[in-house]
């Protein structure tokens, strides 16, 4: 291991031109042998692989409206304490470093009553109405009753991806361990929603081969694993929704959030 270098990437396009020169230099010390190239950025794409699953659920929209409704406006933030009780608000979003989000969601999910409270308030004219269009986004994420549920179920597939992240956000060359630690990922995601039985024994090859929109090969909607906490905010609409409708968040959670994600981590081996 110390005798290997390590060319990181800060970006999925940047310094190809520092690796160009690197490839030369080698062969020329080495009678043209090359060093191992691996593609661009991986740690992006993994970024971007959990970006776009959530991408159909707008949450990023939401989170970042949240934060914005309040961010350097003391008025509304006053109004917001008076109502609630509470000077805790949303944190802002960090849309190129998806690892960074497990808190704000957090917080999102913490304050989420409290936001109610402000906006039934504002609707009532008991507070000015902020003519924003993160109002709208707000108002509009209100009228989901499932809404805490998304975000549970983006914190839990957050929550699976940030180990990867950290343990790769590194200047050692940990490229070695690249390949097992991915197709882990990879499975942890698949064991939600794919029958048990077609992920055991696999290659990586062969793990990105099964056919995502060939629904024999899904589990059904009651059974796709979306998380603890996401089951009990479930279980609380269930109380006064129909099972229905419960059946048809677990399917959207199946057929986009979850397909998205893992077609875009296999994208990793192709990188």
């Amino acid at each position: 291991m110390r005798q290997l270098l390590s060319v990181g990437m800060d970006g999925p396009n940047v310094n190809f031109k520092l690796v160009d020169l690197l490839q030369k230099e080698h062969a020329e010390l080495y009678g043209g042998a090359q060093v191992v190239t691996v593609g661009s950025c991986g740690l992006h794409t993994v970024h971007n692989a959990l970006k776009a699953g959530f991408t159909v659920w707008q949450l990023e929209k939401l989170l970042r409206a949240m934060h914005f409704l309040f961010h350097n406006v003391p008025a509304r933030r006053e109004y917001f304490t008076s109502l609630t009780g509470s000077s805790c608000f949303p944190l802002p979003f960090c849309g190129h470093r998806l690892v960074e989000n497990v808190p704000v969601a957090e917080r999102a999910v913490e304050v989420w009553p409290l936001l109610k409270t402000y906006v039934d308030a504002a609707e009532k004219k008991k507070v000015p109405v902020p003519c924003t269009a993160s109002y709208d986004t707000i108002v509009a994420a209100q009228k989901d009753p499932f809404i805490i549920a998304k975000l549970q179920f983006f914190l839990a597939i957050s929550r699976t991806f940030n180990p990867f992240l950290t343990k790769f956000q590194t200047d050692e060359p940990v490229l070695p361990f690249l390949d097992g630690d991915l197709t882990e990922l990879l499975m942890s995601l698949l064991r939600r929603f794919v029958q048990r039985e077609l992920t055991e024994d696999l290659t990586p090859l062969q793990l990105i081969k099964i056919d995502l929109t060939d629904e024999r090969n899904l589990v059904s909607p009651k059974s796709v694993d979306i998380g603890l906490a996401a089951e009990s905010a479930i279980k609380v609409m269930s109380s006064f929704s129909s099972l229905h409708h419960c059946c048809l968040l677990r399917a959207e959670v199946n057929s986009s959030a979850l397909s998205s994600l893992s077609s875009n981590v296999w994208m990793c081996f192709y990188t």
